[in-house]
């Protein structure tokens, strides 16, 4: 989207461990456009260290003015939505509501053009309409076919400045978030529990309410699968 590597990639593995924000200009948009771009660590059993909590603290401040969309990003060569991700997503689900999910975009890496024949077996997977990718968020998080239809985007990284193949799958990617707002009649993703934490006049009352509703819904979350189990 920049252009640019702008946040450390990893290998599917956790490798974002703070919250960063950065402004950019978006690079190969039919017209100008900066980008605010946060890239945020996901949750594991971990939620309870101090650490993972205030970083998600700093994360869902950054929400509460709007969201264009939320970009799901995965590697191509591992295609799995492990249980790391999955409780990630039903943290938001929780806190967000369901109405976030509209505002997804699905996005994979490392599709690169000289690796493109190579890949389109993992592509179909993804793309199947009965066991694919979108087919298995739907079934986890009780998501009608009807209203989760993201757009699933293919990307390279390599020569983001040069390659005309990967300029015109960033300008698909451009296209997918400019969908999410404009079938939400051209607003930004917000929900009540956002505009809770604008309403509070403190950093500080903000800070509490944020720790507090993810240490809630964590333990409420855990308490379900035990019980199922």
């Amino acid at each position: 989207m920049a252009g640019e590597h702008v946040f450390e990639t990893g290998t599917g593995s956790a490798t974002t461990v703070a919250v960063r924000g950065e402004v950019r200009e978006w690079k190969n948009a039919p017209i100008p456009k900066n980008v605010h771009l946060i890239d945020t660590p996901g949750l594991s059993d971990s939620v309870y260290d101090r650490q993972a909590v205030q970083e998600m603290i700093r994360y869902f401040k950054t929400l509460q003015y709007g969201v264009s969309s939320f970009l799901l990003v995965f590697s191509i060569d591992d295609i799995r939505l492990d249980a790391y991700t999955q409780n990630m997503l039903h943290l938001f689900q929780q806190l967000l509501g369901k109405g976030f999910w509209d505002f997804v975009v699905i996005v994979f890496t490392n599709v690169d053009e000289d690796r493109r024949d190579e890949l389109e077996d993992n592509i179909e997977a993804v793309l199947d309409p009965q066991e694919g990718f979108v087919s298995e968020i739907r079934r986890i998080y009780k998501l009608s076919a009807r209203s989760f239809v993201p757009s699933v985007v293919f990307t390279s990284t390599q020569n983001v400045r040069v390659s005309s193949y990967t300029q015109k799958h960033m300008r698909e990617l451009y296209y997918a978030v400019a969908q999410c707002e404009a079938r939400n009649e051209s607003k930004r993703f917000t929900c009540p529990w956002l505009r809770q934490i604008l309403s509070l006049p403190t950093d500080e009352q903000k800070t509490n309410f944020i720790s507090q509703s993810i240490r809630e819904t964590w333990a409420a979350m855990t308490a379900n699968v035990c019980q199922l189990q």
